[in-house]
């Protein structure tokens, strides 16, 4: 038993191997694509991730700063007094 195929069969396959073989290629292409804009986002989620920790790192004492700061008011308070009783100013 002899399995021929028609010329024109012959030629559908080819067609389609040919199509099949520029369609991997293309999906090859676009995963490879996506491949590098995930690197890229990663990498800009680690820098984000950088500059988030020193943030966290610069706003640890926070407290401390804004205690400091409400005493300077007091500070500045008592020297205004001081100098209206001493009539500087």
């Amino acid at each position: 038993m002899s399995l021929a195929l028609a010329n024109e069969e012959v030629t559908f396959w080819q067609v389609m191997l040919i199509i099949g073989a520029v369609v991997i290629v293309a999906v090859i292409i676009l995963l490879s694509l996506l491949l590098s804009l995930v690197r890229s986002i990663e990498v800009g989620v680690r820098r984000v991730q950088d500059v988030a920790q020193g943030v966290a790192g610069n706003t640890a004492n926070i407290k401390v700063a804004l205690a400091v700061v409400a005493s300077l008011e007091e500070v500045i308070g008592e020297l205004r007094r001081h100098a209206r009783l001493l009539g500087v100013g």
